[in-house]
């Protein structure tokens, strides 16, 4: 038998039967290494859903409501088919594999040609005077104004006033002469929607009126329907009559 450290006699020679000692020779065990946790990679942060939603008319990256190549609204997102003019609302060309096809059915075929033409109106001119307001004193109503036309077509048509400095061109320009002071660059749209046409009101500085110009405007960024016969005042004296081609 051998003896343990401890002085006790033991019949096994690993370990002493009697207090458990390691008997000499015999080699702790070294405990287990201890292992550490998997590493966990942050989570990304989510994806911005707004910011660098690619343009469905020329595929640039989002970075506000309105492309900065052509003036799509990201708000009102009219649908753009392949059989779409190859013009930008800016009226820019557009590359045919630059157009996609919005999901869900096309639009139906306009019932009749409609055209938008283009006029003053003395009585809206006259209600926009008694509204008043800080510049009303300095409005002259002119004292000739050709009549222009536009006809109702492709998916949507910009109304306001050119600016080359700042990358605007409607489709719908009402930069004159003469040029009414009350229109916005970016004023309104006409948007054809599966019933039909109707006029948006961009957030402009002075409003969008439908036929009678001493009613409450139209109220900003919500499409109201409209038809032949129609009139959309906007500015201080201008009037889009919405006519039969």
């Amino acid at each position: 038998m051998a003896t343990c450290p401890k002085g006790h006699e033991s019949t096994t020679a690993d370990y002493c039967d009697q207090c458990g000692a390691p008997m000499p020779g015999t080699s702790t065990p070294a405990p287990p290494a201890a292992v550490a946790p998997p590493a966990v990679a942050p989570a990304a942060p989510p994806a911005d859903p707004v910011a660098g939603t690619p343009c469905p008319v020329c595929n640039t990256p989002r970075t506000g409501r309105f492309c900065e190549e052509d003036g799509y609204d990201f708000l009102l997102a009219p649908p753009v088919t392949a059989t779409s003019p190859s013009t930008s609302p800016t009226g820019a060309a557009v590359p045919a594999a630059g157009r996609e096809t919005a999901a869900g059915p096309p639009s139906p075929a306009t019932p009749a040609a409609l055209v938008v033409v283009v006029g003053t109106d003395r009585g809206y001119f006259d209600a926009v005077l008694g509204m008043g307001g800080e510049d009303a004193d300095a409005l002259t109503f002119p004292r000739f104004a050709a009549e222009r036309r536009f006809p109702l077509v492709g998916q949507q048509l910009l109304i306001g006033r050119s600016s080359r400095s700042r990358g605007i061109h409607p489709d719908i320009d009402l930069s004159g002469p003469p040029e009414d002071p009350g229109v916005s660059h970016t004023h309104a749209l006409l948007v054809l929607q599966p019933d039909g046409w109707a006029v948006v009101d961009l957030g402009s500085s002075n409003g969008t009126y439908l036929n009678d110009p001493h009613s409450a405007p139209v109220p900003a960024e919500t499409p109201v329907p409209i038809a032949a016969g129609d009139r959309v005042f906007v500015g201080a004296w201008t009037c889009l009559s919405i006519r039969p081609a």
